[in-house]
């Protein structure tokens, strides 16, 4: 996505990039090397060399390049991914400090009048775990990510008016309409949680409980007739549930996370889009992992490695997890969701402190 890209173009790239592990783009994505980055030392972790791949794919210009130009919230994921593995400090920071220098190409695809709640969302929790405070973020418009998206909050703190029933949701401000979703609202209240002194208001807490299924289960698209389940939405859910804490959300995270486990196939996997792969194994497995549910998450992480290049593969391909057994999807987006589930970190942990310089690659 870049200024130059026509609006509605961007708009639909936002909208995949906000439900990353619901629909997936087979795309050719220009590689380049990591301008001096670290020489890479060799692992035997399975997690470490998955996110030195990743790190590997960052363009010249330290961003992850897509079907419409740099897509800047998979540039996202990958930095979190970096930073759950505690690798790749260098290209991290790099990553980061171009996602400064194009917030408004990622919060409103280039057009200052445009506002997408998801995209503030999630790169309120790369600052999180960079440790930038939540207004700080770089020195470019709308570089407040917090009060930002506060003002994209339904009935909050900013007196926005919407419609009837969406008191505490995060939505967006478009002339395309509003693609806000579960994931949007989970990420807002990780985000907010993590950074922010007052964290989430009660009503958005509220409100992402009140999407809950009767099975337990939570659905992408919020507010709409019925109730259709979702793997991805579910997984990220529960861990925005339990970072909040309190009675009510800690038991619809449990009740979720049961679900979770119902889903499970007997090879660990877990299936989105009709298909048995990784990245939504990933998010499961992660999720799971955050709610107590370790040997469900162990199993869900075998079946990840298992797809994963290992040293039979070309050298430049070690370490990258596949989306599925057929490689039919997004390799770049299913190891960033993946990764950090084979560090076992939870979404809510995610931190650069502590990270190697390094973009480790697979001792073979």
């Amino acid at each position: 996505m870049t200024p130059n890209s026509s609006v509605p173009r961007a708009r639909g790239a936002l909208r995949r990039g906000l439900a990353a592990s619901a629909v997936f783009l087979v795309a050719t994505a220009l590689v380049l090397a990591v301008p001096g980055s670290a020489s890479a030392a060799p692992t035997t972790s399975r997690a470490d060399a998955a996110a030195g791949w990743l790190g590997r794919q960052l363009t010249a210009q330290h961003l992850i390049s897509g079907q419409f130009g740099a897509d800047y919230g998979l540039t996202a994921d990958v930095v979190l991914a970096l930073d759950s593995a505690g690798v790749g400090r260098k290209a991290a920071r790099q990553a980061t400090a171009a996602l400064t220098r194009h917030v408004v190409d990622y919060t409103g695809g280039g057009d200052p009048t445009e506002f997408y709640a998801g995209s503030f969302a999630k790169l309120l929790n790369v600052a999180a775990a960079a440790g930038t405070r939540p207004n700080e973020f770089g020195t470019a418009p709308r570089h407040k990510l917090a009060f930002q998206l506060l003002r994209l909050e339904c009935g909050g703190t900013r007196a926005r008016v919407c419609p009837t029933g969406n008191r505490g949701r995060f939505s967006d401000e478009s002339k395309f309409g509003d693609f806000s979703n579960t994931i949007t609202q989970s990420l807002a209240l990780t985000g907010l949680q993590r950074t922010t002194k007052a964290g989430p208001s009660a009503a958005s807490v509220r409100y992402l409980r009140n999407q809950q299924c009767r099975n337990g289960a939570f659905p992408l698209e919020i507010s709409t007739a019925g109730c259709v389940a979702s793997v991805d939405a579910t997984a990220f859910a529960v861990q925005a549930l339990l970072e909040v804490g309190g009675r009510k959300a800690t038991a619809a995270a449990a009740r979720a996370a049961t679900w979770l486990t119902r889903q499970q196939n007997k090879n660990g996997s877990f299936t989105g889009n009709g298909v048995r792969n990784t990245n939504t194994t990933g998010l499961a497995a992660q999720a799971l992992d955050a709610a107590g549910r370790g040997a469900a998450a162990a199993r869900a992480v075998r079946f990840i490695t298992d797809l994963q290049v290992g040293c039979g593969g070309k050298p430049a391909n070690r370490g990258k997890v596949r989306y599925d057994r057929k490689g039919s999807g997004d390799a770049l987006r299913a190891t960033a969701q993946a990764v950090p589930a084979m560090a076992g970190t939870a979404f809510a942990d995610i931190t650069a402190a502590g990270a190697t310089r390094t973009l480790p690659r697979l001792a073979c």
